[in-house]
């Protein structure tokens, strides 16, 4: 199993060995992009209503996010409660709370049903207030909470070496290993004749007269009723290039000494905040910490990060090694919601997008939503949750500004590029914007001085990438498409992966 970038995630030892190739592929009723916890788990649940489908990954299925997850499931998010009924009505958040103790249940079952061996465990998560200005904030979710029936307690222990100020008890949380989860799922849907391709990049598609139709990087032609997007975003321009906006997270895992008490889950109040769970695994117990998140591109130094979260972890706990450092990529929403359902203008296409940081929660949830609308059925969260929907007082102050940092890189990057004078100032290792003889390339130098060059223009939407030097990749930092340094794409919305640098026409 491998993962879109050069760290390595505490899940990564997982493999998917036993999914095959399907040979001749043909006509179905659905056809989902992206196998991670949302393709995956809508194309089992559809295959279990009796539909023919086919899903389709670009490279395995736990590629990107899912294999990056640090695999909370809540049945809280972090648009916390008392903003979702400030934005949207008490009314709202409880039938949102109740989809998410509704996805709880689900996950569960199918684990029960499919005998799935994936570290599953119930705990509850404690939220406190790491200083006294933070008192208000924790008392208004703890409120919000109450009002939307989530079982919750104010406590004054919590089961981490952390201090606080304040804390609460937020009941009925769970956790699993995300990639025996899917992959288990996958073999069950095999095992029923499910059709699936991986290695295989979906490079058009068109919707006419009631049919999709989309064409793979290796020439095959695949029709289908209906296409889902279980993919960070949707490809192409649309508005969900401005209605989401990528961040990425950091996370590290630590080897505990000592057995914990109790499986549970903590995080403060901090903007960024930090989060950490424990973990039990094959009778060994782990602390699994992350944080320290930014907008995607932002940070120039993000192997630095990695150094401030082992800080962090060493100031509060005791552990014998660190056994996996990784980041992730994750999309926040305009309004604080995901956007699950009909892609607007489009009869016979879904999507699925915008979990924040709720990702197996939020993925999870969209097989409760898609496969009913599929069926005619439209249900209260189907209609929160709509792409199609326009909250204004929600949404606009996010909208601006995350426009407003995507049109500083679309400036910035191409006309402000940093200077060098020569090529050799680039070190091993080391990725660059360059400008030299009047012209403008992505250059990096590998571990044995070999150049690569790119064109630096993301084939998305046209803005420069920048260099991620955890990752060893390129990212955009306007809708977070990201590239290795070959050029390859690693994460959509992009389709195509950056053009090598041909001097011959500059």
């Amino acid at each position: 199993m491998s993962r879109d970038g050069m760290t390595k995630s505490f899940w990564e030892n997982e493999t998917s060995k036993e999914i095959i190739n399907t040979e001749n592929v043909g006509d179905y009723d659905h056809i989902i992009v992206g196998a991670g916890i949302t393709g995956v788990t809508l194309v089992k649940e559809l295959q279990n209503r009796g539909y023919k489908c086919l899903i389709v990954d670009k490279e395995n299925p736990g590629f990107c996010t899912t294999g990056g997850t640090t695999a909370h499931i809540n049945n809280f998010f972090d648009s916390s409660y008392d903003e979702i009924i400030s934005d949207f009505g008490e009314d709202a958040a409880k039938n949102l709370a109740q989809a998410a103790k509704d996805t709880l249940q689900y996950i569960k079952k199918n684990i029960l049903q499919y005998h799935i061996s994936c570290d599953y465990d119930e705990c509850s998560f404690y939220l406190f207030s790491a200083e006294e200005k933070q008192n208000k904030k924790l008392d208004d979710i703890f409120g919000a909470l109450k009002k939307v029936n989530i079982d919750t307690i104010q406590t004054f222990e919590i089961p981490f070496t952390l201090p606080f100020q304040k804390a609460i008890e937020i009941k009925g949380q769970a956790q699993f290993h995300p990639l025996r989860y899917i992959n288990r799922l996958l073999k069950e849907y095999q095992k029923n004749s499910g059709e699936i391709l991986t290695g295989t990049l979906v490079k058009e598609f068109e919707n006419k007269d009631g049919k999709v139709t989309i064409k793979t990087d290796d020439g095959k032609i695949i029709t289908g009723k209906n296409l889902i997007w279980a993919t960070h975003i949707p490809p192409g321009a649309n508005r969900f290039s401005i209605l989401v906006a990528p961040y990425r997270s950091y996370a590290l895992t630590a080897k505990l000494d000592n057995p914990v008490h109790k499986m549970a889950q903590t995080a403060d109040l901090y903007d960024p905040y930090h989060y950490i769970r424990y973990h039990k695994s094959n009778g060994e117990y782990f602390l699994i910490a992350g944080g320290f998140d930014h907008k995607t591109g932002d940070e120039k130094a993000t192997d630095s990060v990695f150094e401030d979260l082992e800080e962090y972890v060493n100031t509060h706990f005791k552990y014998k090694e660190i056994v996996a450092k990784w980041s992730s990529q994750y999309y926040i929403p305009a309004d604080g919601l995901p956007y699950i359902g009909k892609m607007p203008g489009e009869d016979n296409i879904y999507i699925s997008t915008g979990y924040n940081g709720n990702g197996m929660t939020f993925g999870s949830m969209a097989s409760l939503i898609i496969p009913d609308l599929i069926d005619g059925k439209e249900t209260e969260i189907s209609k929160l949750l709509s792409p199609s929907r326009i909250k204004p007082a929600a949404s606009a102050k996010n909208v601006i500004t995350e426009g407003f940092n995507a049109s500083v890189h679309f400036v910035k990057d191409k006309f402000s590029s940093e200077k060098i004078e020569e090529l050799n100032t680039i070190k091993n290792g080391e990725g660059k914007i360059i400008k030299h003889d009047g012209k403008t390339f992505a250059a990096y130098r590998d571990h044995t001085s070999e150049l690569h060059l790119l064109n630096p223009v993301c084939p998305h939407m046209g803005c420069n990438v920048v260099w991620n030097p955890a990752e060893v990749s390129w990212d955009c930092p306007c809708h977070g498409s990201r590239f290795d340094i070959d050029g390859t794409l690693l994460n959509g919305p992009a389709l195509s992966d950056l053009k090598e640098f041909d001097s011959s026409e500059h």
